[in-house]
C-alpha cells in the first residue's frame, strides 16, 4: 500500500464486524471504479478513527494510496486545508502533491485543482482520502470535500471522514454542509454506537490479557456504557483478577469526560454540577430543586441548560427531562466538588426530597414510592448523616419489598444494597431498633433471591457468629450446611465433612426435623465423593427423615443425594425417578442450588454427558429454571453444564451459544469454573491456545481446590491445554495427578490415560525425529501401562453409550501407546480406534483419523489409498468442528505426501452435469471428475462401484480421446476453458 499515514498499531480493536463490512464494501467498490463517500459519526472515544484505520488495513501491501489528515480545534488562527496539508507532507516520493498555496492552478479554483489531483492519482491507483474530526474542519476543506463528493462518479476514489456527535451545534458551519452533501448520490453516513455488553467484555479481555470476571465487566459497562476509550481509561491499573473497579476515577478519565463541561458558561457549569449531585433526571420538581440550590429560577435554568445540550454534555429525554449524555460525566462532576460542599448539597437534596414525599408529586404507586424513598436514602448516606442514612435505608428497603410484592421486577439488587448499608451502619446508631441478627436474616434472604453467593456467604457466616448453638441448634445446623454450599459456589473449597458432621450432631435431638434431613443428605453426599462406606446409611436415613418432615427443601436435597447414590450403584432407572422427584421438590421450594444438582443427577441417570440426550435433558431443565424465575446464576450454571455436553457431542454452535450465556453472567466462582473449563477445552481443541490458557488460569484462580474437587475436570482440561502448548511433561503430570486422587475418580477421568499416552508418544516422536535416545520415554510408557492397563472408568457408568465411550477411549489409549513404541500393529490400532470413536467422540475421531493416515503413510507400505481416505475423513471432521490444529496437521501431511484432498465437484456452470467434452460418454465424464479431484483408481472404483480394471480401461479411453499424455495432463486439460463448454 502506498500510504501517506500508516495506521496506528498496538491498539485494541474488538467487534464492529458490520461496520467494517460497510466501509470495506465502499473501498471495494472504489477499487472497481465506483466513487463513494462516507462520514462515520459517534461519541468521542467510541472508536471512529480506529474503525476507519482498521478498515484500511487490508489495503496494506497493495497499490492503494491512503491519504489521511486530521482537523484540529485551533482557536487563535485558521489554517486553510489543514488536514490535507498535514497528510500531503507524508506522500511517497513518487507521488507529486498539488500546490495548495496557490489560489488557482492553471486557472482553476483550489477545490477544482485538488479534485484534478485526486482524479489523476485515482487513474494511477485506488485512492482513499481520510479526514478525521470533520467537526473542526475549516471552510476551505469543506469546499474541497464538497466538490470532490459531487464530482465524477466512475473513479477509483473513496472519501472517509469521522465526525464527533454533539459537536455540530446550532449555527455550526457543518450543519449546512451536511444538509447539502446528504442530497448527493455518492454520500453515505454511518452511526457508530458504543459497544454492547459482549463487546465490552471482549475489549476487556484484550486489554487485560485474560478473560475478566463478569462482575468487573458489569462494573465497567455500567460506567463506560460501552465507550471503548472510556473503558480503556477506566481500566488503567486494573489487574486481570480484579472483580470490581475502584471508587475513584482516574485523572485522565476525569479530564476526558469533563472537557466539554469546561467550555460551558460559568452559570451553566454550576447548574449542571448541582444536577450531577442530585443524581436524577432534572425534570419537574427535580429541576426546580436543582435550580433552587444553584440560586436560579426555573425559566433561567432552562435557558442555561440549552447550552449544555448543544455542547453534548446533557441530553433531553422524551419527557423533557435533562440528564448527562454519559453517566461518567455526572460521576466526575459530583466528585470534583470538595467533600464538605458535596455533603452540604446532598443534605439539602435529602431535605427537599423528604418534603416532596408528602406532597402531591408522589402518589401511592409502589414503584414510584420506592424510587422516591431510595433517592432520599441515598442523599442521606452521601451527606454523612449516619442515623438518617440508616433509618432511610431501612425505609427504602421496605419500599422495595412493597414494590416487589406489587410486581415490580429488578428491585432485589436495590434492596440488597440498602440492607447491606443498614448492616454496616447498625453499630454506629444508638437505639437502632432492629437487631443486627434480624438485619442479617434480611440480607441473606435478599442475597439468596438475587443469587449473590458472596454476599449470602458473608451474611450466613455473620449469623453463625451470632447464633447460640445451645438455644438454636437447628438454626445453626441449617446455616452450617448452607455455608458449605456457598463455600463451593464461591470457590473456597469442597464440602467439609467435619462441618457437615457438626450440623448432623446439632440437629440429632430433632430426628424428624427438616434440618436434620438436610444435614444427613449432605453428609451422605460428601461421603459418596470420598468412597466412604457409611454413605449409603446416611442417605437412607436422610430420605426417610425428609419424607417424615414433608419439607420440600429437605426432600430436594435428600432425593438428589440418593439419586447420586443410585447412579454410583448403577441403579439408573431408580436414580432417574429419585432425581425427577428431587427436581419437583426443588421447584416447589424455589431452591436453585437443589434444583441444579437434582437436574444434573437426573441427566447423569440418563447417560454420560457425552450422549447428546444428556444435553437435551439439561436444556429442558434450564428452560424450566428460567420459567420458574430462579436467579440467573443457576441458569448460567445449567448453561455451562449443557455447553460441556454439547462440546463432547461436537455441536460447536450449541456449545458456543450456551457458553455465551454462562460467560455473560456472574454466577459465582463454582459455576464460573465449570464455564471456564469448558471454554478452555473448546479453545484448546480449536487451536486458540492463548484463550485456552487464559480461561484455565481464571478457573484455577477462582477455585482454591483443583484436583481434589472431583466434580470439576481440572486435570483433563489442564492436560489438554498443556498438550496444545507443547508442554508434554506438564500434560503427563496433570493427567497422573487426576488419576491418583483418593476417592471417586474425577470428572473426565476416562480421558486421563489417553492424554498422558499422547504426550509421551509426542515426546518419543520428537526424540526420534531429532535423533535423541528415547529409552527414558519408553520406560515411562511401560510404567504408565503397568499402573493403568486401561482407561479409568467412572463408577455408575453402565449404559451402552458409556460403555462405547470407554471402549473407544481405551482403544485410543492403546493406539497412543503403540505410536510411542512404534508397534507393528499401530496402523490397525488406529483404524480400530477410528471405528470405535465414530458416532461417539467426534473430536477424538478427527484426531485418530489423522494419526491413522499418518501411520499408514509412514509405518505401512501399499496403504496410500487408505491413508488418503483417512486424511479426508480427518479433514472433513476437523473442518466441521473448527479443530484447526488437526486440520493443519492433516493438510501439511497431505501436502508432504502429495495426496490431494479436494472434493469431487462438477466444473463451475455445469449445474451438476459434466461439460460436454467431445466424444466422451457419461461414465467417462463421471470418471474425469474424480481424476480432476486427484482420486486413485481404487478410490474411483469404490465410489462408482466398478472394478479397478474397468476404471483403468476408461482412463485409457480418456487419454486417447483428449490427447492427454497422462492423468496429470488430463486433469489440466479438463479444467481448461476449452473443455468448460
Amino acid at each position: 500500500m502506498v500510504t501517506a499515514v500508516r495506521p496506528e498499531s498496538g491498539r485494541t480493536f474488538v467487534g464492529r464486524e458490520l461496520e467494517l463490512e460497510v466501509i470495506g464494501s465502499l473501498l471495494r467498490r472504489a477499487r472497481a471504479g465506483e466513487f463513494g463517500a462516507l462520514v462515520v459519526t459517534g461519541d468521542a472515544g467510541v472508536g471512529k478513527t480506529r474503525l476507519v484505520e482498521r478498515a484500511c488495513e487490508p489495503l496494506a501491501g497493495g497499490d492503494a494510496l491512503v491519504v489521511r489528515g486530521t482537523c484540529l480545534p485551533l482557536t487563535s488562527m485558521t489554517v486553510p486545508l489543514l488536514p490535507l496539508r498535514t497528510a500531503l507532507r507524508h506522500l511517497p516520493t513518487d507521488v507529486p502533491p498539488p500546490d495548495l498555496d496557490r489560489p488557482a492552478v492553471v486557472g482553476a479554483p483550489l477545490p477544482v485543482a485538488v479534485d484534478d489531483w485526486l482524479e489523476a492519482e485515482s487513474a494511477r491507483h485506488p485512492v482513499v482520502l481520510v479526514v478525521d474530526d470533520l467537526h473542526w474542519a475549516d471552510e476551505s476543506t469543506l469546499d474541497v470535500l464538497m466538490y470532490a463528493i459531487a464530482g465524477v462518479a466512475d473513479r477509483r476514489l473513496s472519501i472517509l471522514a469521522t465526525l464527533r456527535r454533539g459537536e455540530v451545534t446550532e449555527g455550526h458551519p457543518l450543519q449546512s454542509w451536511l444538509a447539502d452533501v446528504r442530497r448527493l448520490p455518492a454520500f453515505r453516513e454511518l452511526a457508530l454506537d458504543p459497544l454492547d455488553y459482549s463487546g465490552t467484555r471482549d475489549q476487556l479481555a484484550a486489554l487485560l490479557g485474560a478473560p475478566p470476571h463478569e462482575s468487573l465487566v458489569s462494573d465497567v459497562f455500567s460506567r463506560s456504557r460501552g465507550n471503548p476509550y472510556l473503558t480503556r481509561l477506566l481500566t488503567v491499573g486494573v489487574a486481570p483478577g480484579d472483580r470490581h473497579l475502584g471508587d475513584d476515577l482516574p485523572d485522565d478519565l476525569r479530564s476526558a469526560v469533563l472537557r466539554a463541561w469546561h467550555r460551558l458558561p460559568a452559570e451553566t457549569r454550576e447548574l449542571v454540577r448541582v444536577i450531577a449531585v442530585g443524581g436524577e433526571v432534572a425534570a419537574g420538581r427535580a429541576l426546580e430543586r436543582a435550580a433552587s440550590l444553584a440560586g436560579l429560577g426555573g425559566d433561567e435554568s432552562v435557558r442555561l441548560l440549552r447550552a449544555a445540550v448543544e455542547a453534548g454534555v446533557l441530553d433531553v429525554d422524551l419527557q423533557g427531562g435533562y440528564w448527562f449524555h454519559h453517566p461518567l460525566q455526572a460521576e466526575a462532576l459530583a466528585g470534583s466538588l470538595p467533600l464538605a460542599e458535596r455533603r452540604r448539597l446532598h443534605a439539602a437534596f435529602a431535605r427537599a426530597c423528604e418534603a416532596d414525599l408528602d406532597g402531591p408529586g408522589v402518589g401511592a404507586d409502589p414503584a414510584e414510592r420506592r424510587a422516591a424513598v431510595t433517592v432520599v436514602a441515598d442523599h442521606h448516606e452521601r451527606s454523612g448523616a449516619v442515623e438518617e442514612a440508616y433509618r432511610w435505608a431501612l425505609r427504602a428497603a421496605d419500599a422495595a419489598d412493597a414494590a416487589g410484592a406489587a410486581g415490580e421486577v429488578g428491585v432485589t439488587s436495590e434492596q440488597l444494597r440498602l440492607i447491606r448499608r443498614a448492616v454496616e451502619l447498625h453499630e454506629h446508631v444508638p437505639n437502632a431498633g432492629e437487631s443486627r441478627r434480624d438485619l442479617l436474616v434480611r440480607l441473606r434472604a435478599a442475597a439468596e433471591r438475587l443469587g449473590d453467593f458472596e454476599q449470602e456467604l458473608g451474611a450466613v457466616e455473620d449469623l453463625l457468629g451470632l447464633v447460640d448453638v445451645q438455644q438454636d441448634p437447628l438454626v445453626a445446623a441449617e446455616l452450617i450446611v448452607r455455608s458449605e454450599h456457598l463455600r463451593i459456589s464461591t470457590g473456597r473449597g469442597f464440602l467439609g465433612q467435619q462441618r457437615i458432621q457438626q450440623a448432623v450432631e446439632l440437629s440429632r435431638h430433632a430426628a424428624d426435623s427438616w434440618q436434620h434431613a438436610l444435614a444427613l443428605a449432605e453428609l451422605g453426599r460428601t461421603a459418596l465423593w470420598q468412597d466412604d462406606p457409611q454413605a449409603r446409611r446416611h442417605l437412607q436415613a436422610a430420605l426417610s427423615t425428609a419424607r417424615r418432615s414433608g419439607h420440600p427443601q429437605a426432600m430436594a436435597y435428600a432425593l438428589a443425594a440418593n439419586a447420586m447414590l443410585a447412579v454410583f450403584e448403577e441403579r439408573l432407572d431408580e436414580a432417574a425417578g429419585l432425581a425427577q422427584e428431587a427436581v419437583e421438590a426443588a421447584a416447589e421450594a424455589r431452591d436453585g442450588w437443589a434444583f441444579v444438582h437434582a437436574a444434573l443427577w437426573e441427566a447423569n441417570a440418563l447417560d454420560t454427558p457425552v450422549n447428546p440426550q444428556w444435553a437435551r435433558l439439561a436444556q429442558r431443565r434450564r428452560e424450566q429454571a428460567e420459567a420458574l424465575g430462579l436467579p440467573q446464576c443457576y441458569v448460567a450454571w445449567l448453561s455451562a453444564c449443557e455447553a460441556g455436553s454439547w462440546l463432547y457431542a461436537g455441536d460447536v454452535s450449541a456449545c458456543t451459544e450456551r457458553l455465551r450465556v454462562a460467560l455473560g453472567s456472574d454466577p459465582g466462582a463454582g459455576p464460573d469454573v465449570i464455564t471456564r473449563l469448558v471454554a478452555a477445552r473448546l479453545a484448546a481443541l480449536q487451536g486458540r491456545q492463548a484463550e485456552a490458557q487464559a480461561h484455565l488460569a481464571r478457573a484455577e484462580e477462582l477455585f482454591a481446590e483443583t484436583s481434589t474437587f472431583l466434580a470439576f475436570e481440572f486435570d483433563a482440561v489442564r492436560a489438554t491445554v498443556r498438550l496444545g502448548a507443547g508442554d508434554l511433561a506438564g500434560a503427563v503430570e496433570a493427567a497422573l495427578s487426576g488419576a491418583t486422587v483418593e476417592g471417586a475418580p474425577p470428572t473426565m477421568c476416562e480421558w486421563l490415560m489417553p492424554l498422558a499416552a499422547q504426550a509421551l508418544a509426542d515426546e518419543a516422536q520428537e526424540g526420534r525425529d531429532a535423533g535423541r535416545p528415547v529409552d527414558r520415554v519408553l520406560r515411562d510408557v511401560d510404567d504408565l501401562v503397568r499402573r493403568f492397563p486401561h482407561v479409568i472408568a467412572d463408577s455408575g457408568g453402565s449404559t451402552s453409550f458409556y460403555l462405547s465411550e470407554v471402549a473407544a477411549l481405551d482403544a485410543l489409549y492403546s493406539a497412543e501407546v503403540a505410536r510411542a513404541r512404534r508397534d507393528p500393529g499401530e496402523v490397525e490400532a488406529w483404524l480400530r480406534t477410528c471405528d470405535l470413536l465414530h458416532g461417539v467422540l467426534p473430536w477424538e475421531e478427527a484426531y485418530a483419523a489423522w494419526r491413522a493416515g499418518e501411520a499408514m503413510l509412514t509405518r505401512a507400505h501399499g496403504r496410500r489409498e487408505g491413508a488418503a481416505e483417512m486424511l479426508r475423513r480427518a479433514r472433513d471432521l476437523a473442518r466441521r468442528l473448527g479443530a484447526r490444529p488437526v486440520e493443519d496437521e492433516v493438510l501439511s501431511l497431505a501436502r508432504s505426501a502429495r495426496i490431494p484432498l479436494e472434493e469431487v465437484h462438477p466444473p463451475p456452470g455445469s449445474d451438476g452435469v459434466p461439460p460436454p467434452l467431445a466424444g466422451l460418454t457419461a461414465r467417462e465424464r463421471e470418471i474425469l471428475e474424480h481424476i480432476v479431484a486427484g482420486r486413485t483408481y481404487g478410490e474411483i472404483a469404490r465410489a462408482l462401484v466398478l472394478s479397478e480394471k474397468t476404471v483403468s480401461s476408461h482412463v485409457s479411453n480418456l487419454l486417447r480421446k483428449t490427447g492427454a499424455a497422462n492423468r496429470v495432463d488430463l486433469a489440466r486439460l479438463a479444467t481448461h476453458a476449452e473443455y468448460t463448454g
